[in-house]
């Protein structure tokens, strides 16, 4: 949800995903204070399976998750309202951006809330577990964008990314092959310096030897 540096709400500008989280927090939270369990008792030939009272998420099977739940979702909530007044643009929160926070929120807040719903369900679940299970859905499937649209699971800086989508760094340019034709061409010798070896400067003629008469 992100602040626009003045304050009061601007519906206008939130997001799909921002919208699913917002409605989805606040009515989690009120859906939690609801009978999410109900208390029975097996009383034989006398009655049968009598309920006897409800519980709401924050206690009965998994409470632990339940209170974890509607911590979570108070949270959501809170951080919510900072960011769309614009007083979370003055908090230094390091590479983490109040609309990446607020997405690892709601991705914990739907794991809390469907271990708490499976606890429920396997011990007489109440009609308020199964619409916080709809509500749950919605939160996480927000949370999903709302993560994937700020940077995916980026843990800042230039870091790699816990999915493996970091970029690889460029490689260096290959090494320039030698020019083909084999040796270079010898160059020529100075001027005005020594003949080759082997030759003379003048040409030498070897003429038959003197006759000596007696």
């Amino acid at each position: 949800m992100e602040g626009s540096g003045s304050s009061g709400f601007d519906m206008s500008k939130m997001s799909t995903a921002e919208k699913m989280l917002a409605g989805g927090s606040i009515l989690l939270l009120l859906d939690s204070f609801l009978p999410w369990q109900k208390f029975c008792a097996d009383l034989g030939a006398l009655g049968g399976n009598v309920c006897v009272g409800s519980v709401s998420a924050w206690q009965g099977s998994g409470g632990i998750f339940g209170v974890l739940m509607g911590l979570g979702a108070i949270a959501m909530i809170v951080i919510g309202v900072l960011s769309m007044t614009g007083s979370m643009a003055s908090m230094n929160m390091g590479t983490m951006s109040a609309d990446k926070l607020l997405g690892f929120l709601g991705l914990g807040v739907a794991a809390f809330g469907l271990l708490k719903f499976i606890l429920v369900l396997t011990n007489s679940p109440g009609w308020a577990a199964f619409v916080g299970l709809v509500l749950l859905v919605v939160i996480g499937y927000g949370a999903w964008q709302k993560v994937q649209s700020s940077g995916g699971f980026q843990m800042g800086g230039t870091g790699g990314t816990m999915g493996g989508g970091g970029t690889p760094p460029p490689s260096s340019p290959p090494p320039s092959a030698p020019p083909s034709g084999g040796m270079p061409p010898s160059a020529p010798p100075p001027s005005g310096g020594m003949p080759p070896s082997g030759s003379s400067g003048r040409a030498r003629v070897r003429g038959p030897a003197p006759s000596v008469s007696g």
